[in-house]
């Protein structure tokens, strides 16, 4: 029996050796694997620091700048560009227009002038023209000016140019600005609204705008102004267009 013990208790310290022994191999193999794994890191040098430099600026200006390399200079001529002759040029060829076209002659009065000369014209043979000396300065592109001097018989009893002439004054404007951008066409008073604005006792000017023209209605708006600044009435005028 007293052998028994003595064999184990032998027995006892070699199994924790040999426990110690297998831990350290597993502590051993797990690292080399995690070293495995993980990427290999180069670890660079820092390069080392250059040394201040001894010489001075003197010694490095007798030194001199490295030299520079001659340019070459080539020996070929340069080439001369001669002017082409007048005869050497290409013919120009002309193109044919197409059917139902003709080119503008100079001095030829075309479609548009033509009607804006039948608009002065027929301003200036009006009778109520004449009668109260109205002239028409401007009339184009749906923009028409009027004039009117002034004179003694258009005044009212209180001194001032009546209203109702004020308002003939811009329907004319507004008509014949109408008429500026409907060739064709004969152009009537439908409607109109003028607010007057001040009274006035000098020469007047009506100016007469297209806003909006239709197939067969035409808008347009109406200002006049005494002398060249003040605006003494506006409104809007409705025109009717009629096929001649």
């Amino acid at each position: 029996m007293a052998k028994t013990k003595a064999k184990a208790k032998k027995k006892a310290p070699d199994r924790g050796r040999a426990k110690a022994a297998a831990t350290k191999k597993r502590a051993g193999s797990a690292k080399k694997a995690a070293r495995k794994a993980s990427p290999k890191v180069n670890k660079k040098k820092k390069p080392a620091a250059r040394k201040p430099s001894t010489k001075t600026k003197a010694a490095r200006s007798k030194q001199g700048s490295p030299k520079t390399a001659p340019k070459r200079v080539s020996n070929r001529p340069k080439a001369v560009v001669k002017p082409m002759p007048v005869d050497a040029l290409p013919a120009l060829i002309p193109v044919p227009l197409p059917e139902g076209v003709r080119p503008q002659r100079t001095g030829e009065p075309s479609e548009r002038s033509a009607h804006l000369d039948k608009l002065k014209q027929l301003f200036d043979a009006a009778p109520i023209s004449r009668y109260l000396g109205m002239s028409l300065g401007y009339c184009e592109n749906g923009v028409a000016r009027v004039r009117l001097p002034y004179r003694k018989e258009f005044e009212e009893g209180h001194g001032v140019i009546h209203g109702g002439l004020i308002g003939l004054l811009a329907d004319t404007a507004g008509n014949f600005a109408v008429g500026s951008v409907s060739p064709g066409s004969t152009v009537k008073t439908v409607e109109f609204k003028l607010s007057l604005l001040a009274g006035v006792q000098g020469d007047l000017l009506a100016i007469g705008e297209v806003v909006r023209k239709g197939r067969t209605l035409a808008t347009c708006r109406l200002e006049v102004v005494e002398g060249n600044d003040r605006v003494v009435a506006i409104g809007l005028a409705t025109y009717a267009l009629q096929a001649v």
